[in-house]
């Protein structure tokens, strides 16, 4: 269910908080490299993605298993593939 997504993705941003992954400092260590393709979000240099067939329905499939970091790469390169797709 929705609630039950959401609530998960709040668990994970509350773990990834508590190991200091999340930085206003760009400079951290071990940051990911990011490139500016839309004003306020940074989408993945390095996606592996970016040229995998059906990375729009992949990304839903592993949202519904629950591997969100996976999902993000997947929706990230379906979003860089068909730009104009609002879904």
């Amino acid at each position: 269910s929705d609630t039950e997504f959401w609530d998960k993705m709040q668990a994970e941003w509350e773990e990834m908080a508590r190991r200091n992954w999340i930085s206003e400092n760009q400079e951290a260590p071990g940051q990911v490299t990011i490139s500016t393709i839309e004003k306020g979000y940074y989408f993945h240099t390095d996606n592996p993605f970016k040229d995998w067939p059906g990375a729009f329905e992949e990304g839903l499939k592993k949202m519904k298993e629950g591997d969100l970091p996976v999902t993000i790469l997947y929706l990230e390169a379906a979003i860089l593939q068909e730009p104009n797709d609002a879904e």
